[in-house]
This record gives C-alpha cells, structure tokens and sequence, in this order.
C-alpha cells in the first residue's frame, strides 16, 4: 500500500535526515526517545523492532498521540486496517480537533473493510476541518464516491469460490504474481521471504518459484528457479510467455541497470535457463519498470512504470517488436487513470485486457477490471470484476487461463498459509474471455529420432495473415503454440534441412479443443512427401481456391531456399465416381498446383505433376472421415541434385 502523505510520513523524513528535533505530544523524554527509535526502524521496514519501540513508549505515557499515530500508520501499511482503526481511534479520543489525517485515515481503512457507514462518518469529519489541502479533498470526495459504487456492487454479487493453490506453492511467507504455461501445466511465481543477508543482517527477498501439476491435481512442492534467473537482489513480477521458452522478469537494484527495478528476458533449453539479458532502452528508463505481460503471438509487450510523461502514478505502457527484433517506443494504454494502473494481463486470445486500479471507483483500495481490445485496436470502457472479487482490499495479479474459464491471483484473504497466498477461482461467464486452445507437442527427426528446433507458424486460411510464430525447444523438441478458435487456420512447423508439416485447423462449427501432436520431419530426400493440408478445390472441380495461398507460398518458400530440390505435385481422389472422372480431376488438381508454383517463380524444370485417381488411398474409403483424408494433394522430392 502506497502511504499517504501524512503527519507520520513528514515525522519520518525529519527523524532519517536528522533535520530538527519533532516537537512530540509528550512530556517523557524517554518515550520521546523511544518514538524517534521506532520511526527509523519503521523507515528501514523493520516492523518488528519500531512496533516494540512504539510499546514501550506508550508504557512510558499511554497518552502519547504520536505513538497511537505511527503504530496505526504502521498497521495501515501492513494491510491491517482492522488494527489501525483501533490504533487511530486512541489518538482521536487524545487530540480530537488536532489531526485532520486520523479522521482520512480511519475513513480509508473503513473503505477498505466495506464498513460504508463508518468511512462517510469519518471522511465527512475530515471535511469539516479547515485548511485541508485540496488533493486531499478530491481523494475524500473520490472515496465517498467510491462509498456508492461500493453498495451497487454488493447489491449484485457474483459467484465467487476461491481455492486455494495449497502449500506445495504457498507458505508462511509472500507468494505474488502468478503466471502459467498455456497447458496450465506449470506454475511460476514470487516469493518474498526474509533471509540473512551475507553482511549478517537480515533482509526481505524476492525470488522466482516454479510448481508443476500432478496427475492429483495438487501443486507439487515449489522449487528456487535458480540462480540463472534469481540473484542476490530482488527480483519481482513474471511472464511466461504462450510457448514456455521466453521468461519475462522485474529485477531490482541490479548493477548496470537502467533504473530501480528493469525488465529482463530468459531463455528455456530444455530444463535450464539462459542467463538473462536486461531489455535495456526504450523498455527500461531511469524510472521503476515491472510487471510484464506478453502476448501470445509474441509480438507485444506490457508493463507498468512511474516514468515520466505518465498519466498517473503508476501507468501501463505497450511496446510492440518489429522484424528487425528492435523494440518500439512504449505507449500509455487508454485505460490509464491519475491513480496506480498496474498488473496488466493480456490474455492468450489478445482481445480482453485485464488490469488492476486504485484509479477507477470500486470495491477496494484497488480493484481488478478488464477491457476489450476490437479488431482495429480500440480499447472499450473498463468493466469492475464485481464484489465479492474484489474486496475492500487491493487486488492485483490476476491471469486468466487460455480457456478463458480460471483466474489465479494472489489474496492476502484470512484462511491462508502466509500474508499473501495464491488463489484460482472460476469466473463469472459474463466476464470469461473468449477461448483458444493450444497445440501441443514434439518435433524430431523421423529417422534418428532426435529432437529438432522447428519454427511454427499459424496463418488464417482466409487472409493469410500471421497469427502467431513460436519455435521448439532445441534440447527436447516440445512446443506448446497457441491456436484462436473461430476460423479456420494453416499450421506448419520447418526446420532446416527438413521437408515442412502441415495442418489444418478448422473450429467453424467444432468444439475448440487442445491438439497434441508427435511430428517426425523427414530429410529433404528423394522419394520423401508431404501432404499438402491447406490446399482446397471445390468439391469436383480443379480451380484452386484463394484459400489455398497460404499453403502454396509456403511450398514457393520452401523450394526457394532449397534451390537443388524437384519434386512431383500428386493428386489423388476417394474411390467415389468413376476412374476416369477421378484420373481427369486429380491429374487436373495436380496441374493447378504446378501452374500456381510457375506463376511464382518456381522453375517448370524443377517440377512434374500427376493425377493418381484413387489409386494411392492412406486411409479407409469406407467412411466420409477416411475418404476425406483420401482426397488430398502432395508433393514429393524427386531429386535433391537439380
């Protein structure tokens, strides 16, 4: 919780710059002296030690205003606002006309407890007092506001079941910033831990964790994710991105950074990282960068920043690589407010957005919305997740799965191991995001069965347009690439050296489902074949149709780069009709084929054509399933010597 700017936080910067003596509501010399010890270690984050200060000054004088103040400023910060209303009443019974802030801050910590009636009590008593500064009475105004919405959303609640990710992932310490493998398979997150740093002392620290699911459906016992990625400083929030191969990461007060926290980036082969570079300029300035969310065509870039030229505090900026692997200029997103916009989460569709703000009025001292992007890139209006998702507290770190069904996040709700827990919970429909699955699998060579990187692409059928790029792990061969689900679409994967895979996916009127793949790419060969899976005829006739360019400029592009390599098109037809009808139109398809690949450069002494009729069947022509996969057009290496 970022602190107000209060009487306490002024205390704090005359103590740590030992400007002046504070002129404290106390007698005691001593429990003034006590007080003055427990601000710096307040100031250090030692919330041990100040809290035990502040008792025994309070032993010393049980009326010592300053004491109530700290220590209700203290719970405030610590998330405990239930604690600091208790403390910051005592110091309203003591002094009630002097300090304006306690009326503020109980009204704030009441907000964030829901207690409605007891936040507009306080906050209209802060209004009466005179000589309030004017941001203070615009953020007491916007609470109030806040007060309003706050009734409307509790009026309609949502279903809501949180689970809890159980204590394989979760601990007695802080666990934050979830992301996952778009199988959902494995689980990366943060964990804030106290440890003894080397000098002796003892220190907060944030590493990276990792937790697979098992076949039990429990989280296994999280591990370290090594000093590859984690290092003796901070590291922050993390994105997976859709493919599992590229680790987006905050990293604090490294040496050589650009500002106090940077973004980094990752590489997987097989179960082990590259070392981390830093994103360097434009991404990271001299500003705090985190909290990076990347999309799953692997073109985009979220994160949040308090660099300047923002809107608000914290902002949410994107960035977009371009062919030359150079990234663009950040932008401020359009839903940024004047407060903290924070923990964007594009989702793997890249049509819903969804973002944490303390900016929008809501439920919680932060709330989780989303909005949608359309085709041409226009942001709608942000829609609050509703209560009893969000809370009178601060909300944040919210993914949602490619199904568009689960959320994870992290909640500091009682009932868990620690302070902070990890959660996931299903989502209302109303605000599901449109689904995609994935396809998934591993790309060898098909004689020695050794794994290979293959480049993958996914192209709409109709528009030939680039949907999404990922390669294979080099080391093991698996992939994992996201597949949208309302059109129809070309897959292939290419490796040098190797004929290309193709196939077809089509969720026009079909259950989106995962698909899983063994892919075993032949040698470019003689004798070795491919079917052609994008390529389509109307039904009895030879005219290729536009959709079929995809598939075609891939085999254009293929015998470009391999310029030694001929081959023969085939067609071939089911067992339906005569012979001769079925030799004519497959020797026909073929020579379509041939004509398209002339047209486009490719040499004709380089190709041949043929019609097989039905001659050549890979599957039964007793079904409409087998007969389909009967109909279909090839090519095959006819010499790699040309």
């Amino acid at each position: 919780m970022k602190k107000l700017v209060t009487l306490i936080a002024l205390l704090i910067v005359i103590v740590s710059c030992k400007a002046q003596k504070v002129d404290f509501k106390t007698d005691s010399r001593k429990a003034k002296k006590l007080l003055e010890e427990a601000i710096s270690y307040y100031n250090l984050r030692y919330f041990d030690q100040a809290f035990a200060k502040v008792d025994e000054a309070l032993a010393e004088d049980s009326l010592f205003v300053d004491a109530y103040m700290l220590k209700g400023e203290m719970y405030m910060e610590l998330s405990a606002p239930d604690s600091a209303i208790v403390f910051l009443k005592k110091a309203i019974q003591i002094t009630p006309n002097e300090f304006p802030s306690n009326y503020y801050n109980i009204g704030k910590a009441s907000l964030s407890l829901n207690q409605l009636e007891e936040t507009k009590n306080y906050l209209n008593k802060f209004l009466e007092f005179p000589d309030n500064r004017q941001e203070s009475i615009r953020q007491v105004e916007d609470m109030l506001a806040a007060v309003e919405v706050r009734k409307k959303l509790m009026a309609n609640p949502k279903p809501f079941d949180p689970i809890n990710l159980g204590g394989g992932v979760n601990s007695g310490f802080y666990e934050h910033s979830p992301t996952i493998t778009t199988d959902e398979q494995t689980l990366y997150f943060t964990r804030k831990e106290r440890k003894i740093h080397p000098g002796g002392f003892e220190m907060e620290d944030e590493d990276f964790y990792i937790s697979y699911l098992q076949t039990d459906g429990n989280w296994s016992q999280a591990k370290n994710l090594g000093k590859r990625v984690n290092s003796e400083f901070n590291e922050g929030a993390s994105c997976i991105s859709a493919d599992g191969r590229y680790l987006f990461f905050t990293s604090c007060d490294k040496p050589g950074s650009f500002g106090s926290c940077d973004l980094f980036l990752a590489r997987k082969q097989g179960d082990s990282w590259v070392n981390p570079i830093n994103l360097g300029s434009p991404i990271n300035s001299h500003w705090w960068e985190s909290q990076p969310s990347f999309s799953a065509d692997g073109r985009t870039l979220y994160f949040a920043s308090n660099r300047k030229g923002g809107k608000g505090k914290t902002d949410i900026y994107v960035t977009k690589i371009g062919d030359n692997g150079q990234w663009s200029e950040p932008k401020l997103v359009p839903i940024n407010t004047k407060g903290n916009d924070q923990s964007p989460f594009i989702h793997p569709n890249g049509k819903r957005f969804y973002f944490s703000s303390d900016g929008l009025p809501g439920m919680g001292l932060s709330d989780l919305y989303y909005v949608d992007i359309d085709a041409q890139g226009n942001w709608g209006e942000p829609v609050n997740l509703g209560y009893p998702i969000n809370t009178g507290g601060s909300e944040v770190s919210l993914i949602v799965t490619a199904s568009g069904k689960t959320a994870y996040y992290s909640s500091d709700m009682d009932g868990g191991f620690g302070r902070w827990d990890l959660y996931k919970f299903e989502l209302p429909e109303e605000d599901r995001a449109e689904a995609v699955v994935y396809a998934k699998g591993k790309v060898y060579d098909s004689e020695t069965k050794q794994p290979l990187s293959a480049h993958f692409e996914i192209l709409s059928v109709e528009t030939g347009e680039k949907l999404i790029e990922a390669t294979s792990d080099p080391v093991t061969g698996e992939f994992i690439v996201v597949v949208p689900t309302e059109d129809e679409y070309a897959f292939n994967a290419s490796s040098k050296g190797y004929l290309f895979f193709s196939e077809n996916f089509n969720f026009k009127g079909e259950k989106a489902e995962a698909r899983f793949f063994d892919i075993p790419l032949d040698q470019i060969k003689a004798g070795k074949s491919v079917v052609l899976k994008n390529v389509f005829f109307e039904t009895s006739k030879f005219e290729l149709k536009s959709t079929s360019k995809v598939e075609l400029n891939k085999l254009v592009s293929f015998l470009s780069q391999n310029t030694s390599v001929s081959i023969e098109i085939g067609g071939h037809t089911d067992n339906v009709g005569s012979n001769e009808s079925n030799q004519q139109l497959s020797e026909n398809r073929a020579k379509s084929v041939y004509d398209y690949l002339v047209n486009h450069g490719v040499s004709a002494e380089r190709l041949t054509y043929k019609g097989y009729s039905s001659s050549m069947p890979i599957a039964s022509n007793d079904t409409e399933a087998g007969r389909a996969k009967n109909r279909r057009t090839e090519f095959k290496v006819l010499s790699t010597n040309h």
